[in-house]
């Protein structure tokens, strides 16, 4: 019974006398253990039971007038003969997955025709729960197909003149992911540049009564979704560098415990990223045959990617960064749990002072991924015309230009990177190298006191200017001369005054 517990719908008879005939007055009921308040329970009866003998097994069923038609169809007769007299009689296979399979036929065949349930629990009256039970009672005895909008197979049982059934109402769950590229381990969060493709997974875990499985997606305003139909996976090719392509849902696998997975032909989905509104970003629509397919505990995961664009939050003050939320509809109307990642980014400020922490301007800089060598790290500055950010792979990088002593960049993946000036401002020593600095999971933020850089991590670049040396020919030459002149000339005068003198005593 593995396979029937794990479907939306079954096929219940309902008896009541343990004679060969019973009165037409006598009622049955149908009791469902473990039911849910959010849920509708709905019953149809397809057949009729005339009589049947509880001791030899033998049962007598005609098909109840709302369904001639349905049995009538090349696809019920798959599973009925119904002879001249309109007596039914079940010759399909008696295992779990062929009874399912007919369940399910003949509620499509419901729906699509608007065949109005025998009784719901939509109707006052009409349903009674008693704590985690419910019952529909005053039934005719017959056999019934039973649905609910939980998408779960309540069980397949026969008693006399009641009918007792568990419901299995359980509700699929998702689990989301995002690979942190640095490890390619998944999990909760991870960090990334501006202008990268993040790597996302959801996996639906599969339970009783698959049914009309969407899933969907809401991607933050910082990261960009792009799904093109044409698309296939990823090529087979090792020398491809897949963290560059950008696909947006690009494969999709069913897990079938035990036996191993195989990736979902494209038939059986459809995605969809327009003209949505439950505010998703996209949503994937599978097809009833790939629902129809699913047994408990098997497992669907959904790749996807998406890429850190220029309007994604910058470090992760109070938890926030760039959330990627997603969860799953079921059948008419269930919802899983919501499962949320968040993808990080962060800024540096870059500060030019002086030996004396003052700030000061004329510097450039570019940023590199080595000590000497390496890649440089492209940035392009931002429409404000001050902030610079990572730049996209298509984009071409521009020299870090520090005004008013201070420059914000953004868009940095956690590591360890290399900051080079390439113009000294006037009158200062030039660099003698580059200098390192680090991200961990936090902005480099820089604070100032007026003009003087205060206190704060930020990429402090300190440049040292010398004093003037004496040089020949210049202020000070003149100054010994004209001193030495002065001198002279103070010694002839007295010389001739002391002479003048002299002849006036004489």
């Amino acid at each position: 019974m593995k396979r029937l517990f794990a479907l939306l719908l079954t096929l219940m008879m309902v008896a009541s006398l343990s004679i060969n005939a019973f009165a037409a007055e006598e009622k049955g009921s149908i009791t469902i253990n473990g039911v849910s308040t959010d849920t509708t329970y709905e019953i149809y009866k397809l057949l009729d039971l005339e009589s049947y003998n509880k001791e030899t097994g033998a049962y007598s069923y005609k098909v109840n007038a709302t369904w001639t038609n349905f049995f009538a169809t090349d696809e019920a007769k798959a599973y009925f003969t119904i002879d001249e007299a309109g007596y039914a009689t079940w010759t399909a296979a008696e295992d779990d997955s062929t009874v399912a399979a007919f369940a399910k036929l003949a509620l499509a065949y419901a729906k699509e025709n608007s065949i109005a349930p025998t009784k719901s629990s939509e109707n006052d009256g009409e349903f009674v729960i008693t704590e985690t039970t419910g019952k529909f009672s005053d039934l005719e005895l017959g056999y019934y197909l039973v649905d609910s909008t939980m998408g779960a197979l309540c069980g397949l049982t026969t008693t006399n003149p009641d009918a007792s059934i568990n419901a299995k109402n359980g509700i699929p769950t998702i689990e989301k992911q995002v690979q942190e590229d640095s490890t390619e381990q998944w999990g909760n969060n991870n960090t990334a540049d501006i202008g990268q493709i993040v790597k996302y997974r959801v996996t639906i875990n599969v339970h009783p009564g698959a049914e009309n499985y969407v899933l969907h997606d809401t991607v933050a305003p910082g990261l960009t979704f792009e799904h093109d139909p044409e698309n296939k996976p990823y090529p087979n090719d090792p020398d491809l560098d897949k963290s560059a392509i950008f696909r947006g849902v690009w494969k999709i696998e069913h897990v079938i415990p035990s036996v191993g997975t195989h990736v979902v032909p494209d038939k059986m989905y459809t995605v969809v990223n327009n003209n949505l509104d439950d505010d998703c970003t996209f949503e994937v629509h599978f097809t009833k045959d790939f629902c129809d397919e699913l047994q408990t505990n098997d497992k669907v995961i959904v790749h996807y990617n998406a890429m850190l664009n220029r309007n994604a939050v910058v470090g992760n003050t109070e938890n926030k960064g760039n959330d990627n939320t997603a969860w799953l509809t079921f059948g008419e109307g269930g919802k899983s749990n919501k499962d949320t990642v968040t993808t990080y980014t962060y800024g540096i400020d870059i500060v030019k002072t002086d030996s004396q922490n003052t700030l000061i301007d004329g510097a450039e800089f570019r940023i590199y991924d080595a000590a000497t060598g390496g890649n440089e790290v492209a940035v392009v500055q931002m429409d404000d015309g001050v902030t610079y950010r990572r730049a996209r792979a298509d984009e071409t990088g521009v020299p870090i230009v520090v005004k008013d002593g201070k420059v914000r960049v953004v868009g940095f993946d956690n590591g360890t990177y290399h900051l080079e000036e390439i113009v000294t401002p006037v009158g200062y020593n030039q660099l003698a190298g580059r200098q390192t600095f680090i991200i961990a999971d936090a902005n480099l933020d820089a604070t100032f006191n007026g003009d003087i850089y205060s206190t704060g991590s930020g990429v402090h670049v300190v440049n040292k200017t010398g004093t003037m040396l004496p040089e020949t020919g210049g202020m000070g030459t003149v100054l010994f001369v004209t001193i030495g002149m002065m001198v002279a000339l103070a010694a002839g005068v007295l010389l001739v005054t002391k002479k003048r003198m002299s002849m006036i005593q004489d």
